[in-house]
């Protein structure tokens, strides 16, 4: 798909869509979940955000606060078609930039990737995006709270990447189904640290290199689970 095909697609102001699905997305991902779930140390689930009603009945379909199944999602093929837009929840929202900000040369690389990440949506996704400096950090807050959809990988000191290397393949067993891009920079980091990682490259005084970069994370996201 061409990138100004992609561009017609995407909502400025909810690009990573969080917080919406159609009905037929929906449909995808629960059935997906059920798979995902019985693998993947951090279970994936999907929270309607509002009261769902049969269209000119007081029957509730959705009730808001409560999971959707597979029985809701029959519930509501009755009353809507596939393009039906349902406000929800789901705990595997966000993304999280691991790149290190301890060391002179690595600040300019690290602060142009999270403003380009803040800037997504209009700035609407500021608790939606995390940083951290290295995968050891990553791996401490997976295990308690964070919960990213889509992992950015960034600059890391080079006497590291040994152990960093490491504590990825950690991350993947409690969660493998994080997506991950690396960005290479062009004057800042030439080489991927992760070659066989989907990779991005930044190339320095071209700004059309970020809205390419920008793209990539919004069709990663967006990408379906059942691809995987």
């Amino acid at each position: 798909m061409q990138n100004n095909d992609i561009l017609k697609k995407i909502d400025p102001d909810n690009p990573l869509r969080i917080g919406i699905t159609t009905l037929d997305e929906l449909e995808e991902k629960i059935k997906a979940f059920r798979i995902i779930n019985l693998s993947s140390l951090k279970k994936r689930f999907i929270i309607s955000r509002e009261d769902v009603y049969a269209p000119d009945s007081n029957e509730k379909v959705l009730e808001k606060g409560k999971e959707i199944d597979v029985s809701k999602i029959k519930l509501l093929r009755k009353y809507y078609d596939g393009n039906h837009i349902i406000k929800t929840f789901q705990p595997d929202e966000g993304i999280v930039l691991v790149s290190d900000m301890n060391r002179k040369e690595s600040i300019p690389l690290s602060m142009d990737i999270l403003t380009q990440l803040m800037n997504l949506g209009k700035g609407a996704y500021e608790g939606f995006i995390d940083r951290v400096d290295n995968f050891e950090e990553c791996l401490t807050f997976l295990k308690k709270t964070l919960f990213p959809r889509l992992m950015i990988i960034g600059y890391l000191p080079s006497e590291n990447l040994e152990n960093e290397r490491l504590n990825l393949v950690r991350i993947r067993r409690i969660d493998h189904y994080i997506r991950t891009i690396e960005v290479i920079h062009t004057k800042y980091k030439p080489v991927p640290y992760f070659p066989k990682i989907k990779n991005v490259t930044i190339e320095s005084g071209n700004p059309k290199s970020w809205m390419r970069f920008l793209l990539e994370v919004i069709q990663e996201y967006n990408r379906g689970y059942l691809v995987e």
